[in-house]
């Protein structure tokens, strides 16, 4: 079974072939799996908690302070380091909806 939480967060960022800064909304999906004991892949409180504390280091934040090259190539392989010991990863997915881009990551780099 395949579980998913879907958030939203503002941030901004720079890349060398558009050096001045800029934001954009990026929508991200975390996806588990895992058998539904008692009918949950896990509790969705537990699951929304992971999902807030990404929001958290991201939301409203410089992505250049966090990453060499802020794409959503490597915001979707930084989210899935910083959640792949806490849940049951499946894939991570992190789009910019305004220009229909986006990247998904499965662990398969590590």
């Amino acid at each position: 079974m395949k579980l998913f939480k879907r958030f939203t967060f503002e941030a901004a960022h720079s890349l060398p072939d558009y050096p001045e800064i800029h934001g954009h909304s990026y929508h991200v999906e975390i996806w588990i799996q895992g058998n539904a004991v008692d009918g949950y892949v896990m509790l969705e409180s537990e699951f929304e908690k992971e999902c807030l504390y990404i929001k958290s280091i991201y939301d409203h934040k410089n992505l250049d302070k966090f990453f060499d090259l802020p794409t959503s190539e490597n915001i979707a392989i930084g989210i899935w380091a910083l959640l792949k010991h806490s849940l049951p990863l499946f894939e991570v997915r992190v789009e910019r909806p305004t220009i229909g881009l986006g990247a998904v990551y499965n662990g398969e780099f590590e």
